[in-house]
């Protein structure tokens, strides 16, 4: 899991705060701050506890995981627009069906503030080995739910374990690619099959 969900965005910092404003206003959520970094190439803007979340029955402590700050950074004339991953509350709400509907919340209101629009995933490749029963396992669920793949075999093809290492860090197999069509991307590690119906639920 990332730490960060950020969206790359062609509007202007102008047009990014106004589309906070109205997401703000629509959705109940109190802007608490903002902060102007212009050496530093970002914006820090506060936020307060949105309605999804005024009933939540959570360890007060793990307040503190929960996304109140959005930033918006300048690099090379493009703008980025992010949170805390709200996927990270799965750590601490033990309803699951709660805690996505409020991951859900926080990613849209992403989406919508930076122009970016709901996220797609453009491609997927699945790392794994010939001897490996659990990328058999991924093999044949990602199979049975026609979904597009390039399947890699590490153990015959070098350069793709070269590149599966470089971009994860990572030895063991499988690990899953996932590429979206705004050039992000993540890594699944093992064969994690609530994640990957998370993942692929709209792909």
């Amino acid at each position: 899991m990332r730490l960060a969900y950020f969206r790359k965005s062609k509007l202007s910092q102008e047009q990014i705060l106004e589309k906070l404003k109205e997401f703000s206003e629509k959705n109940n959520i109190e802007i608490l701050g903002q902060k102007d970094y212009k050496e530093n190439g970002f914006v820090l803007i506060s936020f307060g506890l949105a309605d999804s979340l005024k009933n939540l029955k959570i360890n007060k402590e793990a307040l503190v995981f929960i996304p109140f700050n959005l930033v918006i950074i300048e690099e090379n004339q493009e703008k980025s627009v992010g949170i805390l991953n709200p996927e990270i509350l799965n750590l601490f709400i033990e309803d699951k069906k709660q805690a996505e509907e409020i991951e859900n919340f926080y990613k849209k209101m992403v989406d919508y503030i930076s122009g970016a629009g709901e996220r797609k995933i453009s491609k997927i490749k699945l790392y794994a080995t010939t001897t490996c029963p659990y990328c058999k396992a991924e093999k044949s669920y990602l199979d049975l739910r026609g979904i597009n793949y390039e399947y890699l075999l590490v153990d015959l093809n070098p350069l793709a374990a070269q590149e599966m290492v470089e971009k994860t860090g990572q030895m063991g197999v499988p690990v899953t690619e996932i590429i979206y069509d705004d050039g992000d991307y993540e890594f699944i590690i093992g064969y994690d099959k609530e994640r990957l119906d998370k993942v692929l639920k709209n792909y």
